[in-house]
């Protein structure tokens, strides 16, 4: 119970503020400026091109995090629901690809602005959600036996 109770706060805190992905933000003379969201967070350029972190900027929360961040959002609350004997460990696993799936496809869709670039940034997910959330279902997950007599 205390396991389940841990792993469960582990994943809530996960999923606000671990990045999900790194998205082209502009193009300018050939250089690609790069933005890193998370729920909770983003380091963004501002408009005179220095960079700038914003911590629970209303724009970051409604306008990045919860638009880029749903499916992050829906695994979260199925590792949870995992915990709790709502679901099962495969839909939690179908929901976490899921989860990457939107930041690959912004990568894909930046790539020829990345090879337009003078300079190599990395574009795409960052799994460190996806990994936790697998890592808590292997390791704090409750292992039911199969059958009567499987133990």
């Amino acid at each position: 119970m205390i396991r389940d109770y841990w792993a469960k706060w582990i994943m809530v805190i996960t999923t606000l503020f671990a990045p999900f992905g790194v998205y082209a933000f502009s193009v300018r003379n050939s250089i690609l400026t790069v933005s890193i969201h998370a729920m909770l967070w983003g380091i963004m350029p501002d408009s005179s091109g220095d960079t700038e972190l914003i911590l629970f900027g209303t724009y970051i929360i409604i306008g990045r995090g919860l638009f880029y961040g749903i499916f992050n959002i829906w695994f979260g609350i199925e590792v949870i629901r995992y915990f709790n004997d709502y679901s099962r460990r495969r839909m939690a696993i179908r929901l976490g690809i899921l989860s990457l799936v939107y930041p690959f496809a912004m990568a894909i869709i930046s790539l020829p602005w990345l090879l337009h670039s003078t300079t190599f940034e990395y574009l795409g997910p960052i799994p460190i959600q996806f990994v936790v959330g697998l890592l808590l279902m292997k390791y704090f997950g409750e292992q039911k036996p199969l059958g009567p007599w499987s133990d």
